[in-house]
């Protein structure tokens, strides 16, 4: 992995792109994608040319480039392909080593954004912040840290304030933070380091919502007016998300008038985030502890507003996260009527053996497991068991 002495090096290689943006700098636990959702959709609202990169990708690797909230086409992404590769074979012959797959998705990226003229960038970080290939940005408009939990943990650090330290390592002198403050220890090192750089800052709180539909409605303040926001998805962890990026938008000091900010936050689209991808099926990408536990948060906020017959869970997990302690907490929150299990096509899955077992230690008779060797046969047993009054759920 690079230094980032020597990702700026690389990047006067394509000229510095980087520096033709206004950027919003975006690192965090959890939450990053959804930020990075709304603030988009709020600059498309505005009409403010925006680039996103973002990861990971759900289907194909174009998804992690957005040009005004669209993924990039097939063209556009060869053309960013082809200059980056370019500079990473002069690159080499200067006797350096070819950058990781993430440093060269982001030289790629920033290639066509500058190609598609965008005046704006919302920049997701990879892992971490401080020494994330991202935090090159040397001025963005706003920092913004979402929710700070156990990940990564080989590589951030095995505490909260080990992990927010490195998040916080975004926060550039003189620029504003806004960050989720739900987490004390985390909160008093974005404060520390805020307050070192100089930095104002601007914790957002627990936000007041109510479910409506299938989604949340959120009160807050904008421009020191209150506002009143359609967040399209049902989970309360949204609420917070979508607060994270109004404030955002209000530190900038873009033109970003109320109406945009309504109609963004109204028209944000984020797959894989408590979507109903069928009647009463929900996908939902809670993957690590934090996630799984603001799975549940708004999972069991739906099953008390339907009242369904049963519920139903597919659930998969990679080796390197707590699944005993994820499938404990689904045992006693939401509490499945059945429970299917499906090894992940990947070489962190858990082998399906061990999983099986670890589920039947933690959920006893209480709940009926099934298991399957791959995710596409989970997915099928799971429809083919729901019924309609029935309630289903596939995470992990």
């Amino acid at each position: 992995k690079s230094g980032l002495s020597q990702v700026r090096e690389f990047l006067e290689l394509l000229g510095s792109p980087d520096r033709e943006f206004q950027i919003f700098h975006v690192a965090g636990t959890n939450g990053k994608g959804s930020v990075c959702a709304f603030l988009t959709s709020m600059l498309k609202e505005a009409g403010i040319s925006c680039g996103t990169f973002i990861s990971p990708h759900l289907v194909e690797v174009r998804e992690r480039f957005l040009i005004n909230g669209t993924v990039v086409s097939r063209e556009a992404f060869l053309d960013g392909f082809y200059e980056a590769k370019a500079a990473v074979g002069r690159w080499m012959e200067m006797g350096h080593a070819h950058p990781t797959y993430f440093e060269f998705l982001f030289y790629l990226g920033l290639c066509l954004f500058r190609k598609a003229k965008v005046s704006v960038l919302v920049l997701e970080t990879g892992m971490g912040g401080i020494q994330d290939v991202t935090n090159v940005t040397e001025h963005p408009l706003v920092s913004v840290i979402t929710s700070i939990s156990f990940d990564h943990m080989d590589y951030l650090g095995h505490t909260i304030r080990e992990i927010a330290k490195k998040k916080a390592g975004i926060i550039k002198p003189g620029v504003p933070v806004v960050y989720d403050a739900g987490s004390a220890e985390a909160s008093e090192v974005m404060e520390e380091t805020a307050k070192r750089q100089q930095a104002p800052s601007f914790p957002v709180q627990k936000a007041s919502f109510r479910f409506c539909g299938k989604g949340l409605l959120v009160r807050d303040f904008y421009g020191g007016e209150p506002i009143e926001v359609s967040v399209p998805f049902a989970a309360p962890y949204q609420a917070v998300n979508a607060l994270l990026a109004i404030r955002a938008a209000e530190c900038s000091g873009l033109p970003i008038s109320r109406e945009a900010v309504e109609h963004g936050i109204r028209n944000a689209r984020w797959p894989a985030r408590m979507e109903e991808i069928l009647p009463r099926v929900y996908l939902d990408g809670a993957h690590n502890a934090d996630g799984v536990r603001a799975f549940l948060e708004a999972a069991c906020l739906i099953k008390k507003e339907l009242r369904p017959g049963r519920v139903l869970l597919l659930f998969g997990a990679v080796s390197d996260k707590e699944y005993r302690r994820m499938l404990a907490e689904i045992r006693d929150s939401l509490k499945p009527d059945v429970c299917f299990l499906a090894e992940l096509d990947t070489y962190r899955a858990i082998p399906l053996e061990e999983l099986l077992k670890t589920a039947g230690e933690v959920f006893g008779v209480e709940t009926r497991l099934e298991a399957f060797s791959d995710v596409k046969e989970g997915v099928r047993r799971l429809l083919s068991e729901k019924e309609e009054d029935d309630l289903a759920f596939i995470a992990g």
